[in-house]
């Protein structure tokens, strides 16, 4: 399945449990990065300058892989119409059973018991 890779600017903030651990947005063709530790468990995207194309690798990561064979099921459980890297993680905030690393976006009143999928 082809990704789809929106050039309309974001914001979202990244999490470890319940401690944020980096603030993220983009403008134009580049993304910042203002991380709030140095911990590299704890943080998602490696440099404080990424271009669009680097933070999108990062956010592949917490993705379902897009030749699974039943990935279309999973998007249209999801609403999703196009594998979009952002629009995925925006309905599974980035979730891995791996971690504890969670995604949360503006307007978006969540903690870490609301969306990780294991207990801490």
């Amino acid at each position: 399945m082809r990704m789809v890779m929106s050039n309309e600017d974001f914001s979202l903030e990244v999490y470890w449990k319940n401690e944020r651990t980096a603030k993220v947005w983009s403008e134009g063709s580049n993304v910042y990065v203002e991380a709030f530790t140095d911990s590299p468990v704890k943080r998602l995207f490696p440099n404080k300058t990424l271009t669009r194309k680097q933070a999108y690798e990062c956010l592949k990561i917490r993705c379902w892989d897009p030749d699974r064979p039943d990935i279309r099921e999973l998007l249209a459980v999801c609403g999703i119409k196009a594998y979009d890297l952002l629009e995925i993680v925006k309905k599974t905030h980035g979730v891995s059973w791996n971690d504890f690393l969670w995604i949360k976006f503006p307007g978006e009143d969540l903690k870490a018991e609301d969306v990780l999928v294991r207990k801490f």
